[in-house]
C-alpha cells in the first residue's frame, strides 16, 4: 500500500494505522472523525467544562498522532485513545487541584494577616473590612471562622467540635474565605471611589 492512495471508507482502524504508520498521514483524518465523538464525550463526562472538553480531546488526538508509531494497530484504537485521554484529564485535575490548593493557601495566609491587623492599635483598612464582613456571616459561620484562626483550632477539631466531617469543616472554610475575599475587594474598591 502506497502513500496517498485513495482511503476506503470501510477501511478498518488497523489499515488506517498502517497507512499511518507508513507514512500517509491522510489517513488519520477517517481516524479522527470516525473516533471523535466517542473521544470527546468520553472526555466531557468526566471534565465537564467545554473549552477544556475541547482542548483535550484535540490534545488527545495530537498525542496519539505522535506516538502512534509505537501502537500495535492489532489493539483497540478507542480504547487507547481513550488511555491517553484518561492521562490529559487527570493531569488537568491535578492542575487544577494545585490552583485551588495554592488560591486556598494564600486565601488562608491573608485571612489570618488580616485577623491580626484587627487586633492592633491602629488596624488597616484590610483588617477593619475584613471585620465588616465577618458581621454579615450567618453566626455559625462566623464562630467556625473565630475558631480556626483566631483559636487555631485544626479542621479536625472544628469538625468534632461541630459535629461535621472534616471534609465539610475544609469546604465550609473554602467558601468563606472566598466569600469575605470578595466582600473585602468590594469594600476597597468602593473606598477608592470615596476617598
Amino acid at each position: 500500500m502506497g502513500v496517498n492512495q485513495k482511503i476506503n471508507p470501510e477501511s478498518t482502524d488497523s489499515d488506517l494505522i498502517r497507512r499511518v504508520q507508513n507514512g500517509d498521514i491522510e489517513a488519520f483524518d477517517p481516524l479522527v472523525r470516525r473516533h471523535l465523538p466517542t473521544v470527546r464525550a468520553f472526555v466531557a463526562l468526566r471534565l465537564p467544562v467545554p473549552g477544556l472538553v475541547d482542548e483535550i480531546t484535540h490534545e488527545t488526538f495530537v498525542s496519539a498522532f505522535r506516538i502512534i508509531g509505537e501502537f500495535d494497530p492489532d489493539r483497540p484504537f478507542r480504547a487507547w485513545l481513550r488511555g491517553i485521554a484518561w492521562n490529559l484529564v487527570r493531569q488537568e485535575l491535578q492542575r487544577f487541584a494545585r490552583e485551588q490548593a495554592n488560591l486556598s493557601r494564600f486565601e488562608q495566609a491573608q485571612l489570618v494577616g488580616f485577623s491580626r491587623g484587627i487586633d492592633s492599635e491602629t488596624p488597616s483598612d484590610d483588617a477593619v473590612f475584613l471585620e465588616e464582613c465577618l458581621k454579615h456571616l450567618p453566626a455559625d459561620m462566623h464562630q467556625l471562622v473565630e475558631e480556626r484562626y483566631r483559636r487555631g483550632l485544626s479542621n479536625e477539631e472544628l469538625g468534632v467540635a461541630v459535629g461535621r466531617t472534616v471534609e465539610w469543616v475544609r469546604v465550609s472554610l473554602f467558601r468563606i474565605r472566598k466569600q469575605l475575599r470578595t466582600c473585602i475587594e468590594g469594600k476597597i474598591v468602593r473606598s477608592r471611589y470615596v476617598s
